[in-house]
């Protein structure tokens, strides 16, 4: 990927820094996000997270389980004993399980717009690689494919990177003192400034082969620029 494309995308460890919050494809700062549900890679990590999980629960209910059957008499060593036993053990280690997961529910309900603009960044990084393949099929020798106003692409990819970190701050504020300050006004004005960038390099760019890249950034423009309305709201 050429340079000028990497000092866009919006890296893991950005995004920690900016939220507070560990942050992967799965989890966010210990909660599900949403999304894994749209894509069947993330989804089959967090079925395989349950599993572990309720696996580690299971294991640490044996010996608690074993040690309370011992000491109230109820493990005779006969086959109805040793089955009602793991019978309470599995059923306490599901009750945890759920109990877990009901806990992250709820955690993850308070980080509804936190998980929502994750999920622009996602789409920004994949324009981004989007751009990055157009790039290398242009430079195969005999190529066909002709790049039209790559600069005004990156332009505007630059403007949206500009608004996410904007409603990224904004949010982890927002999460930790609970309430408007002075600097919001600022970061809603560069907000608002990179979104009309968007939208008129959007309308000079409608014929060009970048015409649909340019359109899916003003969309995520203007999704943040939504999220951080509600904040005012």
């Amino acid at each position: 990927m050429q340079s000028d494309l990497e000092e866009l995308r919006i890296t893991q460890k950005e995004l920690e820094n900016l939220s507070g919050l560990d942050v992967n494809e799965v989890f966010v700062g210990g909660a599900w996000r949403p999304s894994i549900i749209r894509y069947p890679k993330r989804l089959l990590s967090f079925l395989m997270t349950e599993v572990f999980t309720f696996g580690l629960i299971l294991i640490l209910c044996l010996p608690i389980g074993l040690i309370l059957a011992r000491s109230f008499g109820g493990l005779t060593g006969d086959a109805s004993s040793t089955a009602q036993f793991l019978q309470i053990s599995f059923g306490a280690s599901v009750a945890i399980a759920l109990l877990w997961n009901f806990y992250m529910w709820q955690k993850g309900k308070s980080m509804k717009i936190l998980a929502h603009l994750l999920d622009e960044v996602d789409k920004h990084n994949e324009i981004i690689a989007a751009v990055d393949v157009i790039d290398e099929l242009g430079s195969v020798k005999n190529s066909t494919i002709s790049l039209i106003d790559r600069k005004e692409v990156l332009a505007a990819l630059t403007a949206t990177r500009e608004s996410l970190v904007c409603a990224l701050m904004t949010e982890k504020i927002l999460r930790k003192h609970k309430r408007f300050i002075a600097r919001r006004h600022e970061l809603f004005n560069n907000i608002e400034t990179n979104l009309a960038a968007l939208q008129n390099l959007q309308v000079n760019n409608q014929a060009d082969e970048y015409g649909q890249l340019l359109n899916e950034a003003l969309e995520i423009g203007m999704s943040v620029h939504q999220e951080i309305r509600k904040f005012e709201r």
